[in-house]
């Protein structure tokens, strides 16, 4: 089997939401290292990077890396997670801001998270994996995020009244299989234009 194209990855509900949670500060250094150096392979080089080369780059050792991580299907699965937690992160302060365009902002920056990490994604989806299972706050303060951005470019004049925040999040899910589907993951410029015109859709015609 190709290490690049795993066929399955057993994630349940059971799966464990933070793990760095009680680690002292060194480790939590260390495991965030880890989280990016694996997120930047797996960008650049696919899933097939081994651990111990992710441990190299990261400048920890391998016993760190699996300890923290014991197998690739956790470190996936952690890998998007903590995109997620930045995601939401970005989401609060384009909330905080009076900026009635931020909604654009935010759903440009996931598209484009979406088209970085479309490895582990694709790796994550075959496996049936459902951020409202495993990591349910991720997803409602996601969206609860883009209602609030939404409500507020709507009451702007900016956007559609008939769009629901619902539609907004299948078109995000429906722009990385665009993206996909153009094989433009690897090209921030094509993932972009194809965002852009995906979030024209959104915008109110006068």
């Amino acid at each position: 089997m190709n290490e690049s194209q795993p066929q399955h990855i057993p994630i349940g509900p059971a799966t464990p939401r933070d793990s760095s949670r009680g680690l002292r500060a060194d480790a939590r250094r260390n495991r965030q290292a880890v989280l990016q150096t694996a997120q930047q392979l797996f960008a650049r080089e696919g899933l097939g990077v081994s651990l111990d080369e992710i441990a190299r780059q990261a400048g920890v050792g391998p016993g760190t890396v699996h300890r923290h991580f014991p197998t690739k299907d956790a470190l996936y699965l952690a890998v998007s997670l903590d995109q997620l937690d930045h995601l939401v992160s970005e989401a609060a302060a384009l909330a905080a801001t009076d900026d009635s365009a931020a909604l654009f902002v935010l759903l440009s920056r996931m598209m484009a998270n979406g088209a970085e990490n479309s490895a582990v994604k694709s790796a994550l989806t075959a496996a049936e994996f459902d951020l409202r299972v495993v990591a349910p706050e991720v997803a409602v303060a996601l969206t609860g995020h883009v209602a609030d951005l939404l409500d507020r470019a709507r009451a702007a004049g900016i956007v559609r009244d008939d769009i629901t925040v619902e539609e907004v999040m299948a078109l995000v899910a429906g722009a990385f299989a665009a993206i996909q589907h153009a094989d433009a993951h690897t090209s921030p410029a094509r993932a972009t234009h194809i965002g852009d015109i995906i979030l024209d859709g959104l915008r109110l015609r006068r």
